[in-house]
C-alpha cells in the first residue's frame, strides 16, 4: 500500500474540520470588509395615510437605481430581496406630484452601516385623485333553473337596493351597478330570503358599504296559456300595394307565473313583423320571424307558426 492514502485516510474528520475552519477564516474577512454595490430596478411604493386620496397607478418611474456601501456581508444579502424605496404621503394637497427621494426613504438604508450613496433618479411622479363616494345598485345575477313548476313573478327583492361606494372618479367609469354573487336558483324556494355578499372581483381601488343583501326571488306555480286565431299586425307603406302575410293569423301561447299569465288581456297582444323587414319591392316575397307586443317580463311566448311569408304583391 502507498504512502499517500494512508496519508490521506489517517485522521481525516479532523482533516476535513481544519480544511472548514480554513475556508470560514478566509471568507470572515471578506464579509466584514466594507464594500459598495450599485442596486438596479429597486421597487418605489407610496405610503399613502390621507383618507381623502387615492393612488392612481404606480409611482413614474416605477424602478430606481441606487449606490449603496457597507459590510460586504449586508449588502450581499440586501442584494438578493431589495426592500422597497418606501414614499410617506401624510398629507395630499395635489393630485399630480413630483416627489423629491430622500435615501432615508430607502427600508434597507442603516442596516447594519449601510449608507446609500447615490439614488437615480432623484425624483418620480405621483399621480392621485380625490376620493368620491356615489350611490350605486346592486344587481343580481342569476344562473340554472328553478325547480320544476315553479317560474320568476317578478325581478328579484334586493335589500337594502344599493350601496355606498367610495374611491376615486376614474374607478367609477362605466360602472352601474355593484354585482352580489351570482344566484343558482336552483335554490330558490318561494318565500324564502337569502344572504348575499358582494362580488368584489372588478372594485379593486373601492370600497363597498354594506357588503351584503338580503334577497327574496318572487316565484309561482307555472301557468300556460293559449290565444287562437290573433292576426298579424303588417306596417303599412308609404306607396301602395301594401303588404300580405300568408297565414294571416297565428296562435300565441305564454307560459309563465300564474299571476302573470292569468293577468294578460287579449286585446294588449299584437303580433308584429320588424319594419325592417318590410321593404319590399312589389313582387317580392320572404320568410320573417313574428314577434309579440304586450307580453309581460319573465313569461315566455311562443308563436305557432313562427315564421310567415310576407309578400308585396304587383301594384294593381
Amino acid at each position: 500500500m502507498s504512502f499517500v492514502p494512508k496519508v490521506l485516510s489517517k485522521n481525516w474528520q479532523l482533516k476535513i474540520s481544519a480544511l472548514a475552519m480554513a475556508v470560514l477564516l478566509w471568507t470572515v474577512p471578506r464579509f466584514d470588509a466594507q464594500g459598495s454595490r450599485v442596486l438596479d430596478e429597486v421597487p418605489v411604493r407610496v405610503q399613502l395615510t390621507d383618507p381623502n386620496w387615492a393612488l392612481v397607478g404606480e409611482p413614474s418611474p416605477p424602478e430606481v437605481s441606487l449606490t449603496l456601501s457597507g459590510p460586504a456581508r449586508e449588502l450581499l444579502a440586501i442584494g438578493v430581496d431589495p426592500p422597497p424605496v418606501l414614499i410617506p404621503m401624510d398629507e395630499v394637497t395635489s393630485g399630480d406630484t413630483a416627489v423629491i427621494l430622500r435615501s432615508s426613504w430607502f427600508r434597507g438604508a442603516g442596516r447594519d452601516g449601510v449608507v446609500v450613496e447615490d439614488l437615480r433618479p432623484g425624483a418620480v411622479r405621483v399621480v392621485l385623485e380625490r376620493i368620491q363616494n356615489r350611490m350605486i345598485p346592486f344587481a343580481l345575477p342569476m344562473f340554472g333553473d328553478l325547480p320544476p313548476g315553479q317560474s320568476l313573478a317578478g325581478p328579484a327583492e334586493i335589500e337594502p337596493d344599493v350601496a355606498t361606494v367610495f374611491g376615486p372618479a376614474s374607478r367609477f367609469e362605466g360602472m352601474d351597478s355593484i354585482p352580489l354573487s351570482i344566484l343558482n336558483l336552483a335554490r330558490v324556494r318561494d318565500g324564502e330570503t337569502l344572504s348575499m355578499v358582494v362580488d368584489t372581483a372588478g372594485l379593486r381601488g373601492l370600497h363597498v358599504l354594506p357588503l351584503e343583501a338580503t334577497v327574496t326571488v318572487p316565484i309561482e306555480g307555472t301557468s300556460t296559456r293559449e290565444f287562437s286565431d290573433l292576426p298579424i299586425r303588417l306596417p303599412a307603406l308609404e306607396t301602395a300595394p301594401p303588404l300580405q302575410a300568408r297565414p294571416a293569423q297565428v296562435s300565441v301561447v305564454l307560459v309563465g307565473a300564474r299571476s302573470l299569465v292569468n293577468g294578460v288581456d287579449p286585446a294588449g297582444l299584437t303580433v308584429t313583423i320588424p319594419p325592417a323587414r318590410a321593404t319590399l319591392a312589389p313582387g317580392e316575397e320572404t320568410q320573417v320571424v313574428l314577434s309579440v307586443e304586450g307580453v309581460p317580463e319573465f313569461v315566455e311566448v311562443r308563436v305557432t307558426p313562427d315564421w310567415v311569408v310576407l309578400r308585396r304583391p304587383v301594384g294593381q
